[in-house]
This record gives structure tokens, C-alpha cells and sequence, in this order.
């Protein structure tokens, strides 16, 4: 084993004895552990108008997705853009799988699914942007 094997394995043991726990932020606050009508109540709010994003983490998780965000582009029946972001320490990190143009209902669905399962399902087929 390198110096480098065992620097790699010691940062990875590190980071999985961090308590993993829910985040979910918007601009304008953070709630720790939140409820599902929060988290819906959030996405909800993330209108052009307000400015507002809803961010929600299940951070030290060690999942492929650690966070995922919505915002409310435009006005409109199709106006949310989706994003996935992978964990900071992962081969990954830096890149933001993007789903456009999504009603409000597709994108309350994905909300729940990771709230839910702590999974987004389909991410590696979507447009990636560097972050």
C-alpha cells in the first residue's frame, strides 16, 4: 500500500464517522431535519418573483447525490430547472446533473423520491453542467 492508498483510505474513514443528517435551505433560511410539508412548502416558494431556491442535502451520506436544488425560471407550467449535485470528496464533484423545464408537480415528485428513498433515479442521463 502507498502513502497515498493509505492517506485516501484514512480521509474516507474520516468522513463516514461524520453524523449524516437532513438540510434543507432556501435563501432566506435552514431547517435541520425538516418534514415533508417543509420541504414541499419550500419548492413551492421557489418562484422568480421571490428569488427563492429550495436546497435539500442528506449530507455525510456517502451517496452518488448528496443535494439536490430547484428554482422557478419562468412563469409558466414548465418553469422549474432540477438539479443533482454529488458529494464534495466524489469522483464527481463539481458537476451539476440538470433537469429542465419541469412542472411543479415533476419536480415535487423528485423531492419526494429522495426524501424518501435518499436516491435520484436517472440523473447520469441528464445534461451535466460544471459547477
Amino acid at each position: 500500500m502507498g502513502i497515498f492508498d493509505f492517506l485516501k483510505k484514512s480521509f474516507r474513514q474520516e468522513e463516514s464517522t461524520k453524523e449524516k443528517y437532513w438540510s434543507l435551505s432556501t435563501n432566506e433560511e435552514e431547517i435541520l431535519d425538516p418534514t415533508w410539508e417543509q420541504v414541499k412548502q419550500a419548492v413551492e416558494e421557489a418562484t422568480p418573483e421571490k428569488a427563492v431556491f429550495a436546497s435539500l442535502g442528506y449530507l455525510h451520506s456517502g451517496n452518488e447525490i448528496e443535494v439536490i436544488q430547484a428554482i422557478q425560471l419562468t412563469e409558466g407550467k414548465n418553469g422549474f430547472r432540477f438539479e443533482a449535485l454529488p458529494p464534495g470528496n466524489s469522483y464527481d464533484a463539481g458537476n451539476a446533473y440538470i433537469k429542465n423545464d419541469l412542472s411543479l408537480d415533476e419536480t415535487l415528485k423528485l423531492f419526494e423520491e429522495f426524501y424518501r428513498s435518499k436516491k435520484v433515479l436517472g440523473y447520469k442521463n441528464w445534461l451535466t453542467e460544471k459547477i
